[in-house]
Order: structure tokens, then sequence, then C-alpha cells
């Protein structure tokens, strides 16, 4: 009868024993496998976030990109010529302004011509024409080409602009003209004889041609290898002339 009690605390151990070896292995199993999926999961979430991110940079790419190219617009930001006009530069980009010497926005427009021309990327020139719209513009055109002919122009140009626009002088006639040069150093009477040089008169008849075949509206307007043309109504402001011309150059040195 004694072994009876000894037989059953056997039993209880030996079935303690197999209970903690079967279910204590499976519990750890168990948490092991749920800490390697989560290990998993976390793992598919950073993927699954890093690709989004990548995805999200290539678009955010591709819209700056978009927007680069598109920023100007032909028919909003600038005119496309109906058909184009030969330019004078060789295998460099025109860059051709229209103007008028009694145009006020013109004169405004000076100093940004002159940084511009000291920018301009040595792919590109810059070329001045004086537009003759109607029979009233022809002495703008007529003191350009005679300050041109007496070699002055660089010298002459701005206080020109500023004669008429700043001390308003109007310049009714040959003689006011002559004396304004002589008065600024040029001979009077290589002056009135450049009154009567043929070349002058070519240059304003073939600046009148000129103004009418660029299509443009008025002055001032630049325009870019002869194919586009863009003012401050279309670009916006005096500023973003000059943005859009640049574009437009770029465009053409592709």
């Amino acid at each position: 009868m004694k072994k009876l009690p000894i037989l059953i605390a056997l039993v209880v151990i030996f079935a303690t024993a197999g209970y903690f070896f079967l279910f204590g292995v499976n519990a750890d199993n168990t948490i092991a496998q749920t800490t390697f999926g989560a290990q998993m999961e976390v793992a598919e979430k950073q993927n699954v976030e890093h690709t989004v991110s990548a995805q999200v940079t290539v678009v955010e790419n591709e819209a700056e990109k978009a927007y680069e190219e598109q920023v100007f617009i032909a028919g909003k930001h600038y005119v496309v010529i109906n058909k184009p006009v030969e330019t004078e530069t060789g295998d460099k980009v025109e860059v051709r302004e229209l103007f008028w010497y009694y145009c006020s926005h013109c004169y405004n427009l000076e100093p940004y011509i002159h940084e511009m021309e000291a920018n301009l990327t040595d792919k590109a020139e810059f070329v001045r024409q004086p537009a003759v719209f109607s029979e009233r513009w022809e002495k703008g055109a007529i003191f350009y080409y005679i300050l041109k002919h007496l070699g002055e122009f660089d010298r002459l140009n701005t206080p020109l602009f500023s004669a008429i626009h700043r001390d308003g002088i109007d310049f009714n006639s040959q003689e006011d003209f002559v004396n304004w040069l002589n008065i600024n150093g040029v001979d009077m009477t290589k002056a009135n004889d450049a009154f009567k040089q043929y070349s002058v008169a070519v240059n304003v008849n073939k600046a009148k041609a000129n103004s009418f075949k660029y299509q443009a509206q008025g002055v001032p307007t630049l325009v870019v290898n002869g194919k586009y043309w863009v003012d401050a109504a279309h670009a916006g402001s005096i500023e973003g002339i000059f943005k859009v011309v640049d574009y437009l150059i770029e465009k053409e040195l592709r």
C-alpha cells in the first residue's frame, strides 16, 4: 500500500513535465512566429512607404519639369510669327528690339536692354531696329540711322532718349536735330550731310517693311530669331519680357 502514493506522485510528475514540454514549446513557437510576423509587417510597411515616397518624388520632378517647360505658352506669353523673318546674325540667335525714340516705354526699357546686352550668351546677338508704323514714326528712324551713319550711336543713343523724354525736346525739323548734334560735339556740316545719304533713306524704308513683317502690335517689342515676339502686355511686366526672351533663346538653341 505504501507503493501506491509513490506511484501516483511519479505519474503526476511525468504528466506535468509532459505538459510543459508540449505546450511550452508551442508557446515559444507562437511567440517567435508572432515576433517574426510583426517584424515582417514593419519591413513590408517600410518598403511600401519607401516605394510611395520614391513615386511621389518622381511625380514631383515630372511636374516641376512640365511646369518649367510650359511656364511660357505660345499665344499667351509670346506670339509665334506666322511667317518667320530672315535674320541678320548668321548662326547666332537674333534678338531684335523694335523701338521708337518717342515711345516712353522704350525709354524706360533702355536700362534693361543694356543689362540684357551685357549678359547675353555668346550664341545670341542683339540687334536694334526703329519701328515705322506710320509716317509720323519715320522721324525716329531717320535719327537712328543718322547716328549709325555718323558712328555716334553708342555715344548719343541714350542722350537722345533723354533729350526727348527728360528735356522735352521735340525735334520738329532737321535743323533742330542738327543743332542738337552740334551741341553734343558733332560737326554741323557732317550732320547735315548725313540727312542726304542714300543709305539712310534705304534703311528707313527697310525698317518700314520689316516693322510689318514681324506682325508686332506696338513698341517696345523684342523679336527672337525672326520667329517669336514678346512685349510687356504678353509677358506681364518689363522684367517678364526678358525672362521670356531667355526662354525663347534656349528654345532656339536646343
